[in-house]
């Protein structure tokens, strides 16, 4: 899994422009909006994958750069809301540890120190999970306050399955981190370095989608979004079809393609269950 997510971005004949392109976006970062942009791509790669359409990235030039743009803020507004909700958490042993300095109390101050330190701890642990699941949710909306859906965070967030994507994530993410430091070594590598890190994002949206579209049928019975075409090559997809764009009712719920097989423990029994198979033994 962790390698096709590493594969996704080279698909297609036009990948190096489309690696290209999403790296000169990076790159342009300290300019603010372009990040915004950026974040609004990987939203797009998450769809497509909450739809199973996980073999043709999307082209930047099939894309409105002002909607992925708004979409980039709008998701923005939602990673703050939780960074809000952490902030907060830590205010408590914050005054502990203003009102023991101010007071001279050592006592205090230590309680203080070890309460943040824990409830940090649990925060960044917490934010783990629930930043994919709140992500996974908002593109399925498309909406807000989606990202805010305690039932969805608590159903989907506390799935094995979802909670393995959240590992393996973690894993291609050292993996992006360790290639950047190493290319960091030298003035070309550095150079090299938004290009490398647009094709590590694109595998962190790629498992967090694969494990959020997994964990959400597996709780509510149908994919999180319906495909939009019948073209093979995805992971859920079955046979190939013409080309011609297929039906986006709630026929989709019930195709076989689709489905999640349960075993005797009542655990989804979908490709997370072995994550050393790869996509081909998927499909």
């Amino acid at each position: 899994m962790i390698e096709d997510a590493l594969r996704y971005q080279t698909q297609g004949d036009d990948w190096v422009k489309r690696v290209a392109l999403g790296g000169v976006v990076l790159f342009f970062g300290f300019l603010i909006v372009p990040l915004f942009t950026f974040q609004g791509y990987m939203l797009k790669v998450m769809r497509r994958v909450l739809r199973g359409e996980t073999d043709t990235p999307p082209a930047w030039d099939e894309l409105d750069l002002t909607d992925i743009t708004v979409d980039g803020i709008r998701h923005t507004v939602v990673v703050m809301g939780y960074g809000l909700l952490l902030t907060l958490a830590l205010a408590v042993p914050g005054l502990l540890v203003i009102g023991g300095g101010l007071g001279g109390s050592e006592g205090l101050l230590l309680v203080g120190f070890l309460v943040a330190a824990l409830l940090y701890l649990i925060g960044v642990l917490a934010m783990a999970v629930i930043l994919p699941v709140a992500t996974g949710n908002f593109v399925r909306a498309d909406s807000i306050a989606a990202g805010f859906d305690r039932d969805v965070l608590w159903s989907v967030g506390t799935s094995r399955t979802m909670l393995m994507a959240v590992v393996m994530a973690f894993g291609v993410n050292i993996l992006i981190s360790v290639g950047a430091t190493v290319l960091g070594f030298t003035i070309i590598g550095y150079l090299a370095v938004p290009f490398l890190a647009f094709v590590g994002q694109s595998a962190i949206m790629y498992v967090w989608g694969r494990g959020f579209a997994d964990a959400y049928e597996e709780e509510y019975g149908e994919p999180p979004l319906a495909p939009t075409t019948g073209t093979g090559g995805t992971h859920r997809s079955g046979p190939a079809t013409t080309g011609v764009d297929e039906p986006t009712g709630d026929s989709y719920a019930d195709d076989s393609s689709w489905s999640s097989d349960t075993d005797d423990d009542g655990f989804g029994t979908s490709a997370w269950d072995d994550v050393s198979d790869s996509d081909s033994g998927q499909r």
